[in-house]
């Protein structure tokens, strides 16, 4: 079947006649030869008059192919003008044939001369005839050609641009430039650009196109930029778009440079920066300007933390996350350790109460902001920073506390074993709440958690589904380190040395598991039983390993050691602060693998803390005790020996006066003096009686049957007006409730759009705004948050609008609309200056 043959067919199946012109007669061989089933051919020969006779009046139902080898006369010399407004003329010039098989009206053929080039290819009027819509229109036709050679996702302007612009990415911008010069779509091209985003240029190119766009979302440069608000809207779904990402940092990388944006940055203090976002070199002049404020305190802690949220929602942050980091946690000990500049401690449990209450804080921000600080490779951006807040850290709050708590202890004459002694623990925390009520517990233990620790283990809980977490402290004994910290754990009556620094049980050695298992299954009068950590972690929870675990057993009680075990070590010592990030984290994944057992309770807690300053002491900083006599074990924090002689740098404690049956003396540095030891480490240490070292947190886990864990609802205040009449549209969000224990904070996108459909259709027509509620305050003023949209939309009303607010789906990159609100939109005109208001 010829090209011509399957045209009729397609036009016989909706009319009964066809008039053929054929005014150069090039067809009159292929007339004679076509053959179309149930159809009758005549050739129009100055019988018209019998012809119609034929056609309406004696075979009414019958299908008719006129043949007429002549152009097609005027309409008052036309004698089938009738029959040809009834039914259908056909047409075999080039522009007829394509708008024919196009199914398109015969007003589109100038349409089709402008682009005959796209025409001469089978497969790209294929492509177009699968996009076509019923009802088609110049313009939307234009776009479809340009979305088939753009290879766009859709026919919209801005799906255009963002298609020429990923071509001009990947080096194809000569190729497209050709074909759309080719097939007569350059010139509509830029002109759609120019409608949709006033872009004018003498020598039009994309790479223009986007310099303008990225120097109008640019606020030092946005005056000399030509094109409008649409842009800004169009680099803002840029931003947002995930697959478009890395093509966002390339343009943005490039356009930079070319626009010489580090050398405006240097014009503007960080307040007028703050809300910048489309270059990298922003986030790295911000940090560099607040590491300087911060460290000579000349911006207040509420503008700080401030900056750092705003930059939180902004497309570089996850790249510059551990410098903002590293930047809140220095101001917060800067700004802690001047607040806590007057310590004044009456007795043990005032400093225990004031440690636990808030001077915890500042290790917690120090070994925070070092974490931090090494995730970002210790850039020399914040070197001068590191070294002030190491400063403030070791010599003026550390060795101030140090020296004020030694006065306690030298008043008090004896170490602490009231209520919260860590001797107690057994009978306080595990035999009098569980065993004896016949419920079963589970009793993790890490190595050198200390208090802080705790807190960070602590809040982690507190976020956590079905989980409930009580956390208190308890005291070490003296001196604090692994061997009398682990067997104080131990359920006891008296605690004696045995070899070294070994401590016994009621004669029975302590030191490694199995004894300390044998010990828990005769003293606790419950089966009991140990296990490390690693080896539960190994077992599978539904397993008859994990079921004999928890059904054979009323106590268990699990070791762990990653923190002491690479403090302890002298050329790893530096990583106890990463260790630390670990633990935390290892420890909730143990909880959950003991509640995934059906084990519903644990208590986790330490053996002892310890004392870190991440610079390498010098010589002169260690103490010399002058010790003599018979040493038995010695390291930087403390001695054992006996018939001891010592000088005024140490304090020194009988074993009895400190619960151990021994003949032997303890002595101890003051403060946070390291006594000097060849070979050992001095970053990380403990065994002393700092706060530091002695007080250790006791964590109560429960898993809950339900989920009592929710997050902060959001609401709009202002949606009563809901019609948007200009380009800037003002939205007042409102956090319902404060954040507290169990309301998490919340972080939302939020933009408008037009639906069309379902959710797949909709359109955005504004930039998109992101931001985390958080807020604790109990004020409903502060939790209000005004954000303004720039809207963008060649479809100047509909009320198909929403103001759209999603969320993300956790472990995903997929984000759920999470609120709808409808709003009327009905834009008069373009209003750039809404910018001033």
């Amino acid at each position: 079947m010829t090209k011509i043959e399957e045209s009729l067919g397609k036009l016989f199946s909706k009319y009964r006649i066809i008039v053929w012109y054929d005014g150069e007669k090039g067809f009159q061989e292929e007339f004679e030869t076509i053959s179309l089933p149930k159809v009758e051919k005549r050739k129009v020969k100055n019988n018209e008059f019998f012809l119609k006779h034929e056609l309406l009046i004696v075979h009414t139902e019958t299908k008719f192919l006129l043949y007429a080898p002549f152009p097609r006369p005027e309409p008052e010399d036309n004698w089938l003008l009738d029959i040809e407004l009834g039914h259908h003329v056909f047409h075999t010039d080039q522009e007829a044939m394509i708008i024919q098989e196009l199914d398109l009206p015969l007003s589109f053929r100038n349409w089709v001369n402008r682009h005959i080039e796209f025409f001469r290819s089978k497969d790209r009027i294929q492509k177009l005839k699968q996009i076509l819509d019923e009802k088609e229109t110049e313009t939307g036709l234009t776009l479809k050609l340009l979305q088939l050679v753009l290879g766009g996702e859709d026919g919209s302007i801005e799906g255009l641009v963002k298609s020429y612009t990923l071509g001009f990415l990947n080096g194809k911008e000569e190729g497209i430039k050709k074909e759309l010069q080719r097939f007569g779509l350059r010139d509509p091209f830029w002109q759609l650009v120019e409608n949709q985003f006033n872009y004018k240029a003498s020598n039009q190119s994309i790479y223009d196109f986007i310099l303008e766009t990225f120097q109008k979302s640019f606020h030092p440069l946005s005056g000399k930029s030509q094109v409008n608000n649409s842009a800004k809207v169009l680099l803002s779904t840029w931003k947002d778009t995930r697959s478009f990402e890395d093509s966002f940092k390339l343009l943005s990388e490039r356009v930079q440079e070319d626009l010489n944006v580090k050398g405006h940055l240097e014009k503007h203090p960080v307040e007028e920066l703050i809300q910048e976002d489309v270059f990298e070199e922003i986030d790295k002049r911000i940090i560099i300007d607040l590491s300087q404020h911060i460290k000579n305190e000349t911006l207040s802690l509420d503008k700080i933390e401030n900056f750092i949220k705003v930059r939180e929602t902004k497309f570089w942050y996850p790249r510059y996350s551990p410098f903002y980091d590293t930047l809140y946690y220095a101001s917060q000990l800067i700004e802690s350790v001047k607040r806590n500049q007057e310590i004044k401690i009456r007795d043990y449990e005032d400093g225990f109460k004031q440690y636990t209450d808030k001077w915890f804080q500042m290790d917690q921000y120090y070994r925070l902001f070092l974490q931090n600080y090494r995730e970002t490779s210790q850039n020399n951006a914040l070197n001068s920073l590191y070294q002030r807040v190491h400063k403030i850290y070791s010599n003026t709050w550390l060795l101030k506390l140090s020296e004020k708590w030694q006065e306690v202890i030298d008043n008090q004459k004896e170490w602490y074993f009231g209520v919260n002694s860590q001797k107690m623990f057994f009978k306080r925390d595990i035999q009098v709440p569980y065993l004896e009520k016949k419920t079963k517990v589970f009793v993790v233990i890490s190595d050198a958690l200390r208090y802080e620790c705790g807190i960070s283990l602590h809040e982690s809980f507190q976020s956590e589904s079905r989980f409930s977490s009580k956390l208190t402290y308890q005291v070490t004994g003296l001196p604090s380190y692994t061997q009398l910290g682990m067997a104080s754990l131990l359920p006891h009556k008296t605690l004696s040395f045995g070899e070294g620094d070994e401590i016994l049980i009621d004669g029975k050695s302590t030191k490694g598991s199995q004894p300390r298992k044998k010990i828990l299954e005769e003293n606790s009068k419950v089966r009991a039983t140990t296990i490390l950590a690693e080896d539960l972690m190994k077992i599978a929870t539904k397993s008859d390993e994990a079921k004999s675990l928890v059904q054979d057993h009323d106590l268990v009680y699990v070791y762990h050691n990653r923190i002491d075990k690479l403090g302890d070590d002298k050329t790893q010592e530096e990583k106890v602060i990463e260790a630390s990030k670990d633990e935390i984290v290892f420890l909730v994944d143990v909880v959950k693998k003991i509640t995934n057992m059906n084990g519903n309770h644990v208590v986790i807690t330490s053996d002892h803390g310890f004392i870190y300053q991440n610079e390498v002491l010098e010589e002169s900083d260690f103490a010399d005790a002058n010790v003599q006599g018979e040493v038995i074990r010695d390291n930087r924090r403390f001695v054992l020996g006996k018939n001891l002689t010592y000088n005024n740098n140490v304090v020194k404690f009988s074993a009895e006066s400190l619960s151990i049956k021994s003949d032997v003396d303890i002595l101890i540095p003051k403060g946070i003096n390291r006594l000097r030891k060849q070979g050992s480490g001095s970053r990380y240490v403990h065994g002393g009686s700092t706060l530091q070292e002695v007080v250790v947190p006791v964590l109560f886990i429960a898993k809950k049957r339900v989920d009592t864990i929710s997050k902060v609802d959001i609401d709009v205040l202002n949606k009563a007006n809901n019609r948007i009449t200009t380009n800037i549209h003002t939205i007042k969000f409102y956090q319902e409730q404060p954040v507290s224990d169990s309301l998490l904070p919340r972080s939302i996108k939020s933009y408008f759009a037009i639906f069309e459909g379902d959710e797949s259709s909709k359109k955005i027509i504004s930039d998109v705004i992101a931001y985390t509620f958080d807020s604790e305050s109990k004020r409903a003023e502060d939790r209000e948050v005004v954000k303004k949209f720039t809207i963008s939309t060649n479809q100047k009303s509909s009320v198909n609008t929403f103001l759209v607010i999603e969320e993300k789906v956790e472990g995903t990159n997929k984000w759920n609309i999470i609120a709808k609100y409808p709003y009327s939109l009905k834009i008069g005109m373009e209003n750039d200056f809404d910018d001033f208001f």
